[in-house]
């Protein structure tokens, strides 16, 4: 399916530009982009959604991979700051295997997100099956009107 778009090599002609700094759609493997499981936006960071409810910021980040032990959720100044640590280990009995190519996974991330003035005695977390879902209840104390801020 890799060669659905095929490709020209531009390298052997002196006189077309190399464009390998561009990357093309058609240079990639999409299906397997699509279907490698692969949660993780581009920077390496997981996803995360941050939504607003009215009343609350409901925020939902999949961390697959992590377990609840993994993850740690801070509220400091305004910021909801969310870190993860793991590494992926796999305990076998390695006799009479002749690994070509033997992978695990590792890693941390950190993303902050500004939420504001909140209640931040009432914030509640949960995390199942990977997804990590955290209630933000609003301030009641936030202002409720827009105001136009005069420059000099």
């Amino acid at each position: 399916m890799t060669n659905l778009f095929p490709r020209k090599n531009r390298s052997s002609n002196p006189f077309l530009p190399d464009n390998s700094m561009f990357p093309s759609l058609f240079d990639r493997d999409t299906f397997s982009e699509l279907f490698n499981g692969n949660l993780l936006n581009d920077s390496g960071l997981p996803r995360v959604d941050v939504e607003d409810k009215g009343d609350h910021y409901r925020i939902e980040a999949d961390l697959p991979g992590f377990k609840k032990e993994d993850v740690v959720v801070e509220y400091d100044q305004g910021y909801l700051t969310i870190h993860g640590q793991h590494e992926t280990t796999r305990e076998t009995e390695e006799k009479d295997r002749n690994f070509v190519r033997k992978e695990r996974s590792s890693g941390s991330f950190q993303r902050s997100f500004h939420v504001g003035d909140i209640d931040e005695n009432d914030i509640k977390g949960s995390f199942e099956d990977g997804v990590l879902t955290i209630t933000v209840p609003k301030s009641d104390d936030q202002p409720k009107t827009a105001k136009r801020i005069s420059l000099d």
